[in-house]
């Protein structure tokens, strides 16, 4: 029983994988660009953040000014949330490829997106506190 769900959990991974869509120009750049991307906050973070007792401003709105404020290590949530987000995208975008190209393009395209609103958002938090 195990030997075949084994098998079965195989073959289906293979079939995720394997596959054109992971060849196509548009998803393979789109989603590279997004890995290095959340790479990219990840490592700004890395070597900007410092451990502090203070409180950190954690989100700032040009009209109402500080909205958010909290513990140093609540800035890590923003690109956890980017790839959460990309992950989303990525199975959406997969879903899709055969079905409406486009659809699938789309969805590449807004995880691209999404990671790079989020690295000018953790940016100017960086900005801002450090």
């Amino acid at each position: 029983m195990i030997e075949q769900w084994k098998t079965n959990f195989r073959e289906k991974a293979k079939s995720f994988f394997w596959h054109g869509y992971w060849t196509d120009p548009v998803i393979f750049f789109s989603l590279v660009l997004a890995i290095l991307a959340n790479l990219g906050i990840w490592a700004a973070l890395h070597f900007t953040v410092i451990a502090t007792d203070q409180p950190i401003i954690l989100h700032y709105n040009v009209y109402f000014g500080v909205d958010s404020i909290g513990d140093w290590r609540n800035i890590f949530v923003m690109p956890a949330i980017a790839i959460l987000i990309f992950l989303v995208n990525l199975i959406l975008s997969r879903f899709f490829y055969y079905k409406e190209r486009l659809v699938s393009y789309l969805f590449a395209g807004m995880g691209l997106l999404a990671q790079l609103l989020m690295a000018v958002g953790v940016i100017s938090v960086i900005i801002i506190n450090f």
